[in-house]
């Protein structure tokens, strides 16, 4: 593919290890603790890597953990609450109260769609299913073997081998989206579908139709939304930035166009979100 083919593999390391919590807004909180895992060698192909949260908030008001999700699809087991979540496009959150943990699982863009029986994971974006929809399997009960185990190493046994007994064949359109996408988060140029298309050797329709089936948003929501989140981490680096020059780079018209698209993301402008910070 081109250019795809080029991004190399020190490059790939350091895009992953970015993303590693960007989209978890206000990070500086000290209400939660978060571990990452990489998954087994066999479901490597599919998951980037399992999340924990946990948080014990005993004599304290509930928290509001506010996130701009990445463009994949997240497993997330907590008590009575576990489902499969599709993108969400706006800014989403989570309530945390008493005492209480997660584990999620972070699969690669694309990387649930050969689990999700041929459609399209578009049906998922802003939406959930359970289980019980995917699976055929029982949420309770799962949920229950999952988060009943006394360390993450426990969790993560379980899932994984629930996984492994239902692993699809390796789909090589995955690997393609997830060099795509790396180079979308690596290269800040790249603000318009046109800048993704050099070297792919498939058209803009192609491309669009292969992020609808495996991503479940379209190639220029990703851009927008990895320029958006570069913006937050920018903001939340504790520097001055100038918000003109970078509206400019990040392919706004002008600032007051940018400062728009991310106060209706974030909530607040960038100037505000940095205070808060």
């Amino acid at each position: 593919m081109g250019s795809v083919e080029q991004f190399n593999q020190s490059q790939k390391q350091q895009v992953h290890k970015d993303l590693a919590g960007r989209g978890i807004l206000y990070r500086t909180t000290r209400k939660f603790q978060v571990a990452r895992y990489e998954p087994c060698v066999e479901l490597r192909p599919f998951i980037r890597h399992y999340w924990m949260i946990e948080w014990d908030l005993t004599g304290e008001p509930p928290y509001k953990q506010e996130v701009l999700q990445n463009p994949v699809i997240n497993l997330v087991f907590e008590k009575d609450q576990t489902r499969i979540f599709g993108v969400e496009r706006q800014r989403s959150y989570h309530m945390l109260e008493g005492i209480g943990h997660v584990l999620g699982v972070h699969f690669l863009p694309g990387g649930f769609y050969p689990f999700y029986g041929g459609r399209p994971v578009s049906d998922l974006t802003d939406s959930s299913a359970s289980l019980e929809d995917v699976f055929g399997c029982s949420t309770a009960e799962l949920e229950h073997e999952v988060l009943s185990q006394p360390d993450h190493a426990g969790r993560i046994g379980v899932f994984e081998r629930f996984l492994l007994e239902r692993l699809p064949v390796v789909d090589d359109n995955i690997a393609a989206i997830c060099a795509i996408i790396d180079r979308i988060i690596a290269e800040r140029q790249m603000t318009k579908v046109e800048h993704v298309m050099d070297g792919l050797g498939m058209s803009k329709r192609t491309l669009q139709r292969l992020f609808n089936q495996y991503v479940g948003v379209s190639p220029k929501w990703v851009i927008q939304r990895y320029r958006m989140l570069e913006a937050a981490e920018l903001a939340a680096g504790g520097k001055e930035v100038d918000w003109s020059s970078l509206a400019a780079e990040l392919g706004f018209f002008d600032q007051a166009h940018f400062i728009k698209a991310f106060k209706a993301l974030v909530g607040v402008s960038p100037d505000s979100y940095a205070r808060q910070l």
